[in-house]
């Protein structure tokens, strides 16, 4: 396992768990694309499960997909977790937005703020 444990204690937005679905696409590596299954994101990252194998420091181009918006931005790999058991094998990623428009931000917030009042 590569994740930082006490960077749960170092946030600085409160994740939401959500079920969304994703794609992703690895900057400077051929062929390294796929689709995520986005379990929690914040106004500052997300984390996500997916059966490619993405590196600690891997830039990423992804999209979220909520409703009728497709939320796209740049974000690095901060932290991974493999999965053991899962078939096929599966990781957890822990990624951090590196760029993102300020509408798409505002998409987030509007997730996040949906999602915190069903809480």
């Amino acid at each position: 396992m590569e994740r930082d444990l006490a960077q749960d204690e170092k946030r600085e937005f409160r994740r939401v768990n959500v079920e969304l679905k994703g794609s992703y696409r690895v900057l400077e590596k051929e062929r390294s694309e796929g689709c995520a299954e986005i379990q929690n994101l914040s106004h500052s990252g997300l984390m996500f499960i997916a059966s490619s194998v993405l590196i600690r420091g891997d830039a990423i181009e992804m999209t979220v997909y909520f409703d009728e918006y497709e939320i796209p931005f740049s974000a690095k790999v901060v932290w991974l977790e493999k999965l053991y058991g899962s078939l096929p094998e599966e990781n957890k990623y822990g990624v951090k937005y590196t760029r993102i428009s300020p509408l798409e931000q505002s998409h987030l917030a509007l997730i996040i703020s949906s999602h915190l009042k069903s809480e």
